[in-house]
């Protein structure tokens, strides 16, 4: 029967290894795993490493494996029953791992990228949700949250998992996609802002992406892409993250000309 929380459960101890595997894990690690669920991936993690620390939301489950780490007397083991939103994470270098929820899983990664503190991150989420988040320019699934990942880590999907590895079983293919830490600077606010407007327009050309962004005006806009040699019909899918880093670059100094 399916949980409260519309949990789908991992159940093929291979693919439970194989993510595992991903992490690299080693004994003087500390883990944060994200929705424990019923403990197939915190059993094999927790004899590996120092510490692992287990969000889960359903207290159920968590209650449940509770009881299992005590019975079986391990101390480097803490399950906490709570929304993973609300968590505050340590600062203490750590590795992620998770079974990310479908309907949470984008805000979950959206919390942890930008802390400083984490290494390395493998996450299994729907398919579809993997392929934006690692997407290339020029591409259909390139978007927003493509650069976002791309700012603060390098991202690789691994392999696909059908949905008969689950109970329930869901009705989407999920892939494991691996991330590591690039350490970055938080970057202008600016940045993100005009990613997020651009992206609200993609079907429109960069000058007029640009041009309704924060009051500039047109002839303004035309000359930061020229300051940028970019082509100002290129519509926002076309440029990398380092085209709109350099365009933030330039937007800062006429944002601060005009105030």
């Amino acid at each position: 029967m399916r949980q409260k929380y519309g949990q789908n459960f991992l159940i093929d101890n291979n693919i439970a290894n194989n993510i595992i595997k991903a992490a690299n894990l080693e004994k003087h690690d500390e883990v944060l795993e994200i929705g424990s669920g019923k403990g197939v991936l915190t059993k094999i993690i927790q004899p590996q490493v120092k510490n692992l620390v287990a969000i889960e939301a359903d207290e159920i489950l968590s209650q449940r494996l509770n009881h299992y780490f005590s019975f079986h007397g391990a101390k480097n083991i803490k399950i906490i029953n709570m929304d993973f939103l609300r968590y505050d994470i340590p600062n203490t270098e750590l590795k992620v791992i998770s079974n990310l929820p479908y309907n949470v899983g984008t805000a979950i990664i959206q919390k942890i990228l930008p802390l400083k503190n984490w290494t390395i991150a493998v996450f299994m989420l729907q398919k579809e949700v993997t392929q934006r988040l690692a997407a290339s320019p020029d591409s259909k699934a390139y978007g927003y949250i493509s650069i976002f990942t791309s700012y603060y880590a390098d991202c690789k999907i691994l392999f696909d998992v059908s949905p008969r590895c689950f109970n329930p079983t869901p009705k989407v293919i999920s892939s494991v996609m691996k991330l590591i830490n690039k350490t970055q600077k938080p970057p202008d606010p600016i940045f993100f802002d005009f990613i997020k407007h651009a992206f609200s327009m993609r079907r429109k050309t960069i000058l007029n992406c640009l041009s309704s962004f924060k009051d500039l005006e047109r002839n303004k806009a035309a000359r930061i892409l020229d300051n940028c040699a970019l082509d100002p019909f290129l519509r926002p899918d076309k440029l990398s993250i380092s085209d709109f880093l350099l365009l933030t670059d330039e937007i800062r100094k006429y944002i601060i000309c005009s105030t």
